[in-house]
């Protein structure tokens, strides 16, 4: 399960960040991940959240994972598809000279924090 790893480098990077920011709390973090990575949202959550409380910046942030999908682009026909399976021939014109186009992101979008100077408007985590 590599999301226990991902969650443990998630955590150190956004503590790390937050003290740069001068944190009182981290109240979201908003991931993407792309399908090729393999990673299973709920899994990643709950890993997080388990290894939230040892990081006391972290603790009850909401973790949003938006999954980009893991698509390519065929070199042959000009023709954009879904990577099915891991399997990168053109359901179009059955090419294999093609180029993956996103699905193999792994990123750190925004990290919502609180500090002792007023921000936006508190927000509830999303649903």
């Amino acid at each position: 399960m590599h999301e226990m790893a991902i969650a443990q480098s998630l955590a150190e990077a956004v503590e790390t960040q937050a003290h740069i920011h001068h944190a009182t709390h981290v109240r979201g973090i908003h991931l993407q991940i792309g399908e090729a990575q393999s990673v299973i949202n709920d899994s990643l959550t709950f890993c997080f959240e388990m290894l939230a409380s040892a990081y006391p910046l972290l603790e009850g942030a909401c973790l949003e994972i938006e999954t980009i999908p893991y698509r390519a682009h065929c070199q042959h026909c000009a023709k954009e598809f879904t990577i099915e399976n891991a399997i990168r021939q053109c359901p179009t014109c059955q090419g294999w000279d093609t180029e993956v186009i996103s699905g193999t992101e792994m990123d750190i979008i925004s990290i919502e924090i609180e500090t002792d100077t007023p921000t936006e408007e508190e927000r509830p985590c999303p649903e």
